[in-house]
């Protein structure tokens, strides 16, 4: 109860803060959304993100046609700083990357331009509209060598340089998506290629890695322990561990699949919109604890005009509010919308045997004849409520700043892929009009 209370405190001594810099804690008198604040990343050398990193390497990729040198994405992840002013750990994904695709459009894996490119938090703050890098944490290994994105084994996208040529996969590689700050001091971040889950120290050094059974492999520059269901393995290339919530106890985690599981290409999966979270006990980090799997639904693809597929949708990050409530972020071509799901009555399937089956996503609009409650949810924003000021659906990054503010970040694709403007790495302070059931 008192570890409660001082989660609780520091959750309330955060909307102070929030209001001593004038952002509104209540909700506005006619519940309309709009934006508040845009703060954006000018131009900076990628460098700056991994201080190691060969610089000749940079120049090398650079006269390869890497254009993205000036333009980090730093915004995969957002979570508050304690007991500061508008501060923020921000994270990056894998690095920079784009398809491998021949003159007939097939891609065959995945370009690094920058092979060696560490996976980096981001210590910033956001003043005068601009974001200002205080410090950068490169995630590395037990020896203190910098970790890679580069995928780990044939479930990812096939590596490549800048030349084109194969990459060895390597094991300890990580595409970070989602970040938490634990009671203790380290963090708690979850990616995409297991999918997996990771304890880090504030230096950046990895002190342990869940993956799902079967997954974890000897020869990982860093602690392993594969004691994650073992059906998270049927994970979308590139779909995996998108979304990772801490409730107010710091004791309890869930980790959040970006999309359904089961081939997208399939007429069984196609139209799935089950998506899993997986419930872990943290008491411990690094003897971490999985104790509950529950379904959540997406929305029907029929929400979004500009979307050709229902797998076009995601989520892509989530803020518990609750013991049982959480924010997702959802999005897809042209919109995005925070979804409230509450797992109150969600039927948790970790002990049941379909759970490590893909039924559940290929019967996603019948989980009532498998006697089973998904989370209740209830839409809170929408991109249309401010008009479309937000001119990017690449939204990654969610923090709760007041009962009626959030922040989103974005991720930028390091200026390369879909990212054919320079699109800058930007965090926006969204009123919602409205306020968000937190735990009182």
């Amino acid at each position: 109860m008192r570890f409660i209370c001082i989660a609780l405190l520091f959750l309330m001594n955060s909307f102070l803060e929030a209001n001593e810099l004038n952002i509104p804690i209540k909700a506005t008198s006619n519940h309309r959304a709009s934006i508040i604040e845009v703060f954006e990343l000018k131009p900076i050398d990628i460098s700056n993100l991994n201080p190691n990193i060969q610089l000749d390497s940079i120049e090398y990729s650079e006269s390869k046609g890497y254009k993205g040198r000036n333009s980090p994405g730093i915004g995969s992840g957002l979570i508050r700083v304690p007991k500061t002013k508008n501060e923020f750990y921000m994270l990056t994904d894998r690095g920079p990357n784009f398809d491998n695709a021949n003159g007939a459009g097939k891609v065959y894996g995945k370009i690094f331009p920058l092979e060696n490119f560490a996976p980096a938090i981001v210590h910033v703050k956001l003043e005068n509209k601009t974001i200002q890098i205080i410090k950068s944490i490169p995630i590395v290994d037990s020896n203190g060598k910098s970790v890679t994105g580069i995928s780990n084994g044939k479930d990812d996208e096939t590596p490549y340089d800048i030349n084109e040529k194969v990459i060895p996969y390597r094991p300890g590689g990580i595409d970070t998506e989602a970040i938490q700050l634990l009671p203790d001091g380290n963090f708690l971040i979850s990616e995409e290629y297991g999918p997996s889950i990771l304890v880090v120290d504030p230096t950046g050094r990895v002190l342990m890695r869940y993956l799902p059974k079967g997954k974890a492999k000897a020869d990982t520059p860093y602690p392993v322990r594969d004691s994650l269901p073992e059906a998270l393995k049927n994970r979308r290339s590139n779909r995996g561990f998108e979304n990772l919530a801490l409730a107010p106890d710091g004791k309890t985690a869930y980790a959040i699949l970006q999309s359904p599981m089961g081939d997208a290409k399939s007429s069984q999966f196609s139209s799935s919109r089950t998506v899993r979270i997986v419930k872990l006990d943290v008491t411990n980090p690094l003897d971490m604890k999985v104790t509950g799997m529950f379904l959540v639904l997406q929305s029907s693809m029929s929400e979004y005009p500009s979307t050709a597929k229902q797998a076009d949708l995601k989520f892509s990050d989530a803020v518990m509010l609750s013991s049982t409530k959480m924010l997702l972020l959802e999005r897809a071509a042209k919109k995005v919308k925070l979804i409230v799901a509450d797992l109150k009555h969600a039927t948790n399937i970790l002990d049941l045997p379909i759970s490590s089956s893909l039924e559940p996503e290929e019967k996603s609009e019948s989980l009532n004849t498998l006697n089973i409650e998904p989370a209740e949810t209830s839409v809170v924003f929408n991109s249309v409520d401010v008009l479309f000021q937000l001119d990017t659906d690449k939204l990654e990054g969610l923090a709760v700043l007041t009962p009626s503010v959030v922040a989103f970040s974005n991720d930028n694709d390091f200026a390369l892929g879909e990212n054919t403007t320079n699109y800058p790495s930007r965090v926006w302070y969204i009123h919602l009009g409205k306020e968000l059931p937190l735990e009182q």
